[in-house]
């Protein structure tokens, strides 16, 4: 590589230390300041690309310029000349780096992409692009040496089926996984509820596990294999939105005009003074049963996730409740059965109905 590389400039000793000086300088400031400020740019207008190829990048300009350097350090008359070993590892040091630029630079996008679409870390994609990069790394690394990689390729395929076997259960896992990713059935964030009865916030999908996060924040640790086998309510999709019913009931005799009216005006307050809460949705009451003991209705409000519900409907009961004490809307009506137990006339105490 070094053979083919010519230099225009002829400079004396005092020039060339300069001039490396400058070319050092020049690396730093583009790796140190430049670059971190371009990438601080790109996040901010989420330009993913020009944003993953400034991480990727990181010490690249510092070993660039430090090789541009040293080769014009070696050209000039008083510098020793770099020996053939030495440019033997420059070399293999220049393919490695390229290759470690461009793995970088494939996994930053993927990184990137997720932090700007807000999914959150999926620790399966990570994992396999981070083995597939040591693998190019490792195989570039090999035919740089000279090491022939045909033989190596015959002894893994060899023993495929083997280790298929042996991990026959983490392979099933894996695949999985790599499912759940493809079909986009569940991405971080989301909050999921399984037939079995777990539920919670998916939090990340590693290798063989999907972790879910529950409202008591202890974590749940579901086989990827179980993750589609099961039928699963997905709380988040198509939309996180969601309508919140709450039930009440007000006594017989209140007027269901006058009640209606009140209810829906508490919601809309509820709605709109609620964190969490859809504030442009109209409220619905639905009347839903009559009984001896009162009517009963249904509010439908809207939160804005799963578990923006439980807030609102605590807010909701509290303000209606408070408004029909004020307004005099009676409760529905206690009904108490009593159960009496009859005793002949002529017992006066249960030891003389016993003789």
């Amino acid at each position: 590589m070094f053979e083919n590389l010519e230099l225009f400039i002829t400079v004396n000793g005092a020039e060339a230390i300069l001039i490396v000086g400058l070319i050092l300088v020049t690396g730093l400031v583009l790796d140190w300041v430049a670059r971190p400020l371009l990438r601080r740019w790109a996040d901010a207008r989420e330009a993913i690309v020009v944003e993953a190829i400034t991480i990727a990048s990181s010490g690249q300009f510092t070993f660039w310029t430090l090789i541009i350097a040293l080769r014009l350090w070696a050209d000039q008359p008083t510098a020793p000349t770099l020996s053939a070993t030495t440019l033997r590892v420059l070399d293999i040091a220049m393919v490695l780096a390229v290759t470690i630029f461009l793995v970088r630079l494939i996994t930053n996008l993927v990184d990137t992409f997720l932090r700007h679409r807000h999914i959150g870390n999926i620790s399966l994609i990570n994992n396999l692009l981070r083995g597939l990069g040591a693998l190019a790394v490792g195989g570039t690394l090999l035919v740089s040496l000279g090491v022939p990689l045909g033989p190596l390729l015959t002894v893994i395929a060899g023993s495929s089926l083997g280790i298929t076997f042996a991990l026959r259960e983490p392979l099933s896992n894996f695949f999985a996984g790599v499912q759940i990713l493809a079909f986009n059935r569940v991405r971080p964030g989301d909050y999921i509820r399984l037939a079995s009865g777990e539920e919670g916030i998916v939090t990340d999908i590693r290798w063989s596990d999907t972790y879910l996060r529950q409202l008591a924040n202890n974590v749940v640790i579901i086989p990827n294999a179980q993750m589609i086998t099961q039928t699963m309510i997905n709380f988040s999709r198509p939309e996180p939105e969601l309508n919140v019913l709450v039930d009440f009931a007000v006594g017989a005799d209140a007027d269901l005009e006058q009640t209606e009216a009140l209810v829906l005006n508490v919601a809309r307050e509820v709605l709109t003074a609620t964190p969490g809460a859809v504030s442009a949705f109209e409220p619905l009451v639905r009347f839903n049963a009559v009984d001896a003991t009162g009517i009963r209705f249904t509010v439908v409000l809207r939160a804005q996730s799963y578990t923006d519900q439980f807030l609102l409907r605590h807010e909701m009961i509290k303000h209606l409740r408070q408004q029909f004490q004020a307004e005099g809307i009676a409760p529905p009506t206690q009904i108490v059965r009593l159960q009496n137990q009859v005793v002949p006339a002529h017992a006066t105490h249960p030891a003389e109905t016993n003789q």
